[in-house]
Parts: structure tokens; sequence; C-alpha cells
């Protein structure tokens, strides 16, 4: 994964590596749904799974058990230092020697054809300049018959994702945030840093390649919370929106991540930012009294959509 004008993302930056690898990936799935989808992709006991751009490898652990007893499991990543990391926690889940690692680009994976069973990318595509030449290469490497699956975005917009009791916004704030979601996926496409609406082209993708039994399904979790925060899953939520505040209030995220680029690439000039970042102090400024107070109540659906097929 890369960041602002193509350089990769510092994941030595422990902020960065959690939000990206650790907490977003944990929030992917409930159990339950991770079950039906394993069904889905036709897993079996002595399947060989890869996953591609495993980053610290949550989809090796999550379907890896479906391949058991007799599985092996292969994990690719751009960033070799990520992958020690990654070996650890597969130790700690037991995977023991069924499971092997390469570091290697995924528009041209260091594997032979038809070598899988089954083939993940998990909030990967979104990211890369040419998705579709990763797509092509995820469906070489499975075998006649196995499964393809992506995992990634699918956001036409930031709107109608997400409420909290802190914004009241007009129609003008509306459009403005919506003119300052264009400016900032188009600033993404333009620098090759990839599409966060890239989940809603795959199923036309995969059958445009000739995969079989296209279908789709999007994350079931809804997050929320609303005082008094008695629950431990309210509890546990509420400190989730906490540090990504902390995180927030200190820049490191959105300077590592180059926000301010993917802004201007996309046509925003200095009094469009301005105004930008105008919005985004308001909005923490009413965060920060509402977590003080503890009157904060929101919700969040995920955007992401798996997408499998067969070849």
């Amino acid at each position: 994964m890369r960041g602002s004008q193509g350089k990769p993302i510092d994941y030595r930056d422990a902020e960065v590596r959690h939000e990206i690898l650790v907490r977003q990936r944990q929030d992917i799935w409930t159990p339950e749904q991770a079950r039906n989808l394993a069904t889905q992709f036709r897993l079996k006991p002595g399947h060989r799974l890869l996953d591609a751009g495993c980053g610290y490898g949550h989809s090796l652990r999550t379907f890896g058990p479906y391949c058991m007893p007799g599985g092996t499991l292969h994990g690719c990543d751009l960033d070799p230092q990520l992958l020690p990391h990654t070996r650890e926690l597969a130790d700690e889940a037991g995977f023991g020697e069924s499971i092997a690692f390469s570091s290697g680009d995924i528009t041209s994976l260091p594997y032979a054809s038809d070598r899988f069973d089954v083939a993940i990318a998990q909030v990967v595509l979104c990211h890369l300049a040419n998705p579709e030449t990763a797509l092509e290469e995820f469906i070489r490497v499975t075998r006649p018959g196995g499964c393809v699956v992506i995992v990634d975005n699918a956001r036409p917009s930031s709107m109608g994702k997400a409420w909290n009791n802190q914004s009241r916004l007009n129609a003008t704030q509306e459009l403005f945030r919506l003119k300052a979601d264009l400016y900032w996926r188009r600033g993404r496409r333009r620098l090759g840093l990839g599409d966060f609406s890239i989940g809603c082209q795959m199923p036309a993708w995969m059958e445009a390649r000739g995969l079989k039994d296209v279908d789709a399904r999007q994350n079931e979790k809804v997050d929320w919370i609303a005082p008094p925060y008695s629950s431990p899953a309210q509890q546990n939520e509420l400190a989730k929106v906490r540090e990504r505040f902390a995180a927030q209030l200190r820049k490191r995220f959105g300077k590592v991540l180059g926000f301010d680029t993917w802004y201007r690439a996309g046509g925003a000039d200095d009094v469009m930012l301005r105004k930008i970042h105008r919005a985004s102090n308001r909005d923490a400024m009413k965060l920060s009294k509402a977590l003080e107070n503890g009157t904060l109540a929101q919700s969040f659906a995920s955007w992401l959509w798996c997408v499998w097929g067969f070849k």
C-alpha cells in the first residue's frame, strides 16, 4: 500500500500500523459472517489459500482454519518489514509449518499458475493504480474451479454512511462535504493511489474475465454508541472513538497518508483547502466536547464489499 505521491506508507509509525492493519481488519467480519463466507468460498480441509497483500495476515487467520487439517496457507506482501510480525501472529494462532510468506508485488505474483484453491485480497485493490492487472494475477494463480475473493471499499461517497448527534448540516454544508469528498477520491486516482469505489466495479470485472457464480456481500456490522455506554461492546466502541480522535489531534495519521496532497490533486484550491480544514477543526471541537461531556452518540456502517467468483 502506498501513501502520498506514491511513497510507501510508513508502517513503522505505530498509529498508522494499528489503524490500518490491526483495528480496521478486526472490524471487517463478525464470526458468524466469516463462517458463512467460508462456506460461500467452498473452503475445505486440504485447500491451498493465498492472502495477496496480506499485511498482518488477517485473512489467513480468519479463513485458514477452514482449510485445516492438511491445508497450506500463503501470505504475500510488498513490504517485507511486515512479515516477521505476521509470522509471529500466525505462530500464535497455531498454524505452524502450514503457513509460508513471500515478499512480492501482487501485480506480478511469485507463484505458478493454477496453484491455489482460493485467492483472497482484502482492502488492497483500492490502493493500486492498476487494480485490473492485480485481479488478473489472482485469477492466474487460482486453479480451475477455485475461488477468487476480493474484499474492498465500495464507496460511492462519504455521505449516508454515518450519523452522529454533533452534526446538524444544512443543504449547503452537505453539498460542500460532497464536493470535498469528490476532490479527495479524484485526487487519489490522479496520483495513481487507487479508487475507494473499486468494490462497486468488481462483480462486472470478474464476470468480464470469465469467473462463474459471481456473488457479493456487504459487511453486516453496524458500529454505534450512545450514552450511558453501559455494555462492554459500547465501552469498546467508545474507546476506539477516543483512540482515533487522539491520533487525529496529533495529525500524524493524516500527515503520513497525505490527505492535503490528495485534495489538491483532485482540484481543491487554497480557498477550498482552508474551508476543508476549518470544517474539520469544527468537527474536532464538537467531538472533543461530546467526549468530554459523555454525550456523544453515533453510528457507522462499513462500505466494504466482499465479491467472489469461481474460475
